[in-house]
């Protein structure tokens, strides 16, 4: 009897929630996916260190991550590692070696792929260290993109109580030393997915995070972004301009739109973002009119503040740039949602040990001719309709869920004026014309779609009119970082600089407004706070102790108590960095007192306490840490080996239970799990886990030292031990470590055995970053004072946070070690971005090339130094001499072969090096495209000029190159050039009517600015016989250079990608400029002498070369 009544209690749950599941279930799988795939080369064996390059806005950091930014440019067929979610409408697939990234998602019940699934991995460079792959759903997690989206991610898989099923994807990223997760989840019965995201600040230190999911679309002619629609207002990058969406009538990046509604992906021709200004509703989306079918993005828009629209366009160059990401998957969109951000760059702050974390979901809509709102149960669509019977109105519901009983209603104001009955599903959406009778305005028409057995309004709409947004009223953009003798207070000053801290500004130091703002008040707290933990960050635990001295003093002033004790918190990081263990525990101490600080001091506290194996007050420190912050795993987990220690197995469970499903990839709690069963004498238990737990850290050698060195900290060193001697591979840092622990232990022999052995093991690949790691290796130094190795790996964790001891190490290292030619390479490094000593930085770069003349990047690097020192291009030639295999294993270093031989006027041969080229796109750079249409306009220019013109033609035409979107666009648009050119052989081979068309394309392509092409352009003119305009080309080439030359470099507001241009070539580019502009108006001595200045500034410009009189 009792068995039959929960029967019927589960049937009558059923029906009164309306929905019919049937045999709904997920089905997991994991399998191999053969794709075709064209693959990278491996990584590079050099560090790329900070240069002041932008990416994506930001700072472009690449160490410790490896550079794997060269592509094999043959196409095979690879298998790839999917784990593929399904249930009867919908199918995922996640790939964890391609960044964990989704791959694709599937509507099932018509085969449409709501999130775009890439036909080839075909990797670009867009990501910090290089490869990304475009489609499916990227986790741009801290930076965008992010740097690891092309790399192997820890991943796993979980069966919920409830039928749905989760993969999870996770990564201990290694330049901040934070984690996240994100856990993909599909239900039974739903046609939508969840992602819940976890970003876990597991350092002691507070960070900025960018955080957007990047879900890319199918698009074509058809496709229309769907934003909420109270969205009347989009920006672009850095808030640095705006427009009215969907209608653009503001000048939008250079750009008139006149009105044309940017919402059609047809109707934006080049690349573009559009952010959504001040998002007030929960969804995005889009919808392809032509399949009727769509994608819909759901989240809490108080917390997941972005949505931003993200396209190449459809004109020519971005289609030619689309095409290089793909085989046959066509365009695409990217429908990207940021969480605790709405730009990109747009950094939140996190605190030490801090979680946050959030959901969001995506599903299919298909059948309801696009979206006014949706939330989890559907979307609704009501659009007035005009045909040839009325007018009437269309209303389409789709349902994320089966619901048998349902009922459709739509008022005009109170009065009901349809109603229907249905059953809908994500299988069987609702749409109907109706018919309406007398007058009524869009906006009194409300509807709702109702479950009949509960009541529950499912998803309802009601249109509200809103003023157009007029152009003056558009708000005003940001306009770069204030100068420091702009900025009157030292509020100002603090707060500048901050926010310069905060979006990683790449090239702009926050200390320049620090140190005026103490310059003013030399006992600023606040500014005194942030210079300390600057130093902080960077190992300088001295230099901080003195700022934070100076802050602690303002604020206590007059025997005061102050209202944040970061200072004390900070000082406390800063005397245990020192050694200084008694003073950093009283420190400590005072730092909980307050609040915000009350969960990361105590879990210090707990750490010191453990050191010295006082585990009972190191139990009562971590349980005070975890009464204000209860999501901190590192506490969590370390309360667990607490009990572990005093044998109470089933409390360490108990606290292991409450985090382990909300994070399974925690490798330190796995490792708890199997300490407890090793230890309680279930060793049965212990090799299962144990073997689980070696396999989803897959021999991975930083997973096995962030578990290691989290448990040093801890002062739990015999576990550290352990994880040590578990791995397998190569990796000289585990005999440092087992070394650094055998001396602490007492055991010198053993410590000495071990930094030998880690002495003689190789470089390659090898990147320590972790400040633990510094007393590591100066205590084998200690032991093993001629390890050249040790030395510099020091420079490699130093340079990018002290680089002067960064290059003291390095310098050391070759002293010991006078064959390591990376050293030497690293110094040059030094030399030429710490200290800017070019000649310095030569004599190193040479002197590593002498040493491994295999390694590619060695030349790139020093071409470029080349190139800053002006170097003779006879010079820059010989240095490939016998080594131009060796230069083909990198893209860079190979065109800086081709434009070698092209400075030289040896372009035949640079024509001919470039036959069976294939370089990577790299977004932010035109360079490819250029050398391709430089070599071909010199030699083309050979050729006529010996008046060989239809060969002339031949090679002009071959110039004439596609171009890609988001390239660099500093001298202009070549098409100009090109075709004018092309129009010059058109004429001397008497093709009159041939030549004016070249000379009308180039005359009439569209131009921004004023640059070297617009030369081109006016020659053209004047071939046109429009000599009035030609000549106001040329004047304006002469009065821009002569404005440019008097304004300063220091701000490039807004920039995206790359280096700022180096002080003489942009002189060099500026006297062409005024040079180009006098010949134009045949002012040849002018000309002369400023084409000759270019030239003695910059042997590299090659349009001075070829104009020079």
């Amino acid at each position: 009897m009792k068995k039959i009544y929960l029967i019927l209690i589960l049937i009558f749950s059923l029906l009164m929630n309306g929905y019919s599941q049937g045999k709904s279930e997920v089905i997991m799988t994991e399998k191999q996916v053969a794709m075709p795939t064209y693959p990278v080369a491996p990584n590079d064996k050099n560090p790329i260190f900070f240069r002041n390059e932008n990416h994506q806005g930001a700072s472009r950091h690449v160490y410790p991550l490896k550079l794997n930014d060269q592509h094999t440019g043959k196409r095979v067929i690879q298998e790839w590692k999917t784990v593929v979610l399904e249930n009867e409408y919908i199918e995922i697939g996640v790939t964890p070696d391609i960044g964990g990234k989704l791959y694709y998602a599937t509507d099932k019940t018509n085969n449409y792929n709501f999130i775009y699934k890439n036909d080839v991995v075909k990797p670009s460079n867009i990501t910090q260290p290089g490869a990304w792959v475009s489609g499916g759903i990227e986790w741009c997690v801290l930076h965008h993109h992010r740097a690891s989206s092309f790399q192997t991610l820890d991943y796993t898989t979980i069966e919920n109580p409830d039928g749905s099923k989760t993969i999870w994807v996770a990564e201990h990223e290694t330049r901040h030393g934070m984690r996240w997760t994100v856990g993909v989840t599909i239900f039974p019965g739903k046609s939508y997915f969840k992602a819940e995201t976890r970003i876990h600040n597991s350092s002691p230190f507070t960070h900025t995070f960018l955080n957007w999911a990047n879900a890319a679309v199918h698009v074509n002619k058809e496709y229309q972004t769907i934003f909420p629609p109270s969205a009347q207002v989009v920006k672009f990058h850095s808030v640095t301009d705006f427009t009215q969406w969907p209608y653009a009538y503001n000048v939008y990046r250079g750009k008139e739109f006149d009105g044309m509604d940017i919402s059609w992906w047809k109707n934006v021709l080049t690349s573009n973002s559009f952010f959504i200004h001040d998002l007030q509703e929960n969804f995005m989306g889009g919808y392809d009119h032509g399949k009727n079918s769509g994608t819909v993005h759901f989240g809490n828009h108080h917390i997941t503040k972005g949505a931003k629209l993200w396209e190449w366009g459809s004109g020519p160059s971005g289609q030619a740039t689309e095409a290089v990401l793909t085989e046959n998957a066509g365009p695409y969109a990217e429908l990207m949602v940021g969480t605790y951000s709405d730009n990109q760059p747009d950094y939140s702050w996190i605190k030490p040990y801090e979680v946050k974390q959030w959901e969001q979901y995506w599903y299919p809509i298909k059948g309801i001719e696009g979206f006014k709102n949706a939330n989890l149960n559907g979307a609704v669509n009501l659009e007035k309709r005009n045909d040839k019977k009325g007018i009437k109105v269309f209303l389409g519901y789709y349902s994320t869920g089966r619901v048998d009983n349902a009922k459709v209603i739509l008022k005009n104001k109170d009065k009901i004026i349809f109603e229907k009955n249905i059953a809908i599903s994500p299988e069987k959406p609702f749409a109907e014309s109706i018919k309406i009778e007398g007058t009524y305005e869009l906006s009194d028409l409300y509807t709702q779609l109702i479950n009949n057995n509960t009541g529950e309004i499912l998803v309802d709409y009601q249109h509200i009119e809103r003023e157009p947004i007029a152009n003056e009223d558009i708000p005003k953009p940001w306009r770069g970082y204030p100068a420091v003798d702009k900025l009157e207070t030292v509020e100002e000053l603090y707060l500048t600089g901050k926010r310069v801290e905060q979006f990683y500004a790449p090239r702009e130091n926050p200390m320049n407004w620090y140190n005026a703002a103490l310059a003013k008040d030399p006992g600023d707290s606040r500014t005194n706070i942030a210079v300390g933990n600057i130093y902080l960050k960077n190992g300088d635990f001295t230099t901080a102790r003195e700022y934070f001295a100076k802050a602690i003093k303002r604020l206590t002033n007059d025997y005061t108590v102050p209202s944040t004790h970061e200072a004390f918190y900070l000082q406390g990081l800063a005397l245990r960095g020192l050694g200084l263990l008694a003073e950093a525990e009283d420190t400590l101490y005072r730092a909980t007192w307050d609040h915000a600080y009350h969960s990361a001091a105590y879990y210090q506290l707990a750490e010191l306490s453990c050191s010295r194996n006082d585990f009972a007050n190191a139990l009562h420190q971590i349980n005070e840490s975890l009464s204000t912050n209860s999501r901190n795993n590192k506490a969590i987990t370390l309360k667990a080996s607490l009990q572990r220690k005093n044998r109470d197995y089933d409390g360490a469970l108990t606290t292991l239970a409450a985090i382990s499903g909300d994070d399974p990839l925690d490798f330190r709690i796995r490792n708890e799990y199997y300490l407890i069963a090793k230890e309680s004498g279930d060793n049965q238990k212990a090799n299962s886990l144990l073997a689980s737990l070696n396999k989803e850290m897959r021999d991975f050698d930083d997973n096995y030292l962030e578990l290691a060195v989290g448990y040093i900290n801890n002062g739990l060193l015999s576990e550290a031990e352990d994880v040590l001697k578990r791995f397998n591979g190569e990796n000289p840092f585990f005999a440092y470590y087992l070394g650094y622990l055998a001396d602490i232990n007492g055991n010198s022999d053993q410590a000495q055995q071990f930094f030998k052995s880690a002495a003689g093991k190789s470089v390659d690949y090898v990147f320590p970053y972790r400040l633990e790691s510094v007393n590591v290796l100066n205590t084998a130094i200690k032991y093993n004072p001629t390890d050249g190795k040790a030395y510099y790996y020091l420079g490699n964790i130093l340079y990018e946070k002290q680089p002067d001891a960064a290059i003291m190490h390095w310098k050391n290292a070759i002293k010991l070690n006078p064959e390591l030619a990376i050293a030497y390479r690293n110094l040059g490094w030094g030399y030429f971005y710490h200290l800017n000593n070019v000649p310095e930085a030569i004599t190193h770069y040479e002197k590593a090339i002498a040493l491994n003349r295999n390694e590619a990047l060695y030349f790139t690097e020093l071409s470029e130094l080349y190139e800053t020192n002006n170097t003779p291009i006879e010079t820059r030639i010989k240095l490939f001499e016998g080594n131009t295999e060796i230069a083909k294993n990198r893209d860079d270093s190979y065109m800086y072969y081709i434009e070698n031989l092209i400075l030289s006027k040896q372009a035949k041969r640079a024509v001919e090096a470039l036959e069976g080229a294939n370089f990577a796109y790299t977004e932010g750079s035109s360079r490819s495209r250029n050398i391709r249409i430089n070599a071909n306009l010199m030699l083309g220019k050979q050729y006529y000029d010996n008046k060989e013109y239809q060969k002339a033609l031949d090679t002009f035409l071959k110039a004439k190159i596609t171009k890609q979107e988001a390239g660099d666009d500093r001298l202009g648009g070549r098409e100009v050039e090109v075709d004018y050119y092309i129009g010059l052989a058109y004429e001397a081979l008497g093709k009159r009517s041939k030549a004016n068309e070249s000379f009308r394309s180039s005359a009439n392509q569209p131009s921004q600015t004023v640059n070297v092409t617009s030369y081109y352009q006016g020659l053209s003119f004047a071939k046109l016989g429009k000599n009035d305009q030609a000549k106001k080309i040329f004047e304006s080439l002469v009065s821009e250079a002569d404005q440019q030359m008097k304004q300063s470099m220091d701000s490039e507001v807004g920039a995206i990608f790359g280096r700022r241009e180096a002080a003489d070539n942009r002189l060099s580019r500026l006297y062409t400029m005024r040079g180009l502009g006098y010949k134009g108006l045949g002012n040849l001595e002018k000309a002369k002498d400023d084409l000759n200045k270019a030239l003695e500034l910059s042997q590299s410009n090659l349009t001075a070369i070829i104009e020079e009189l």
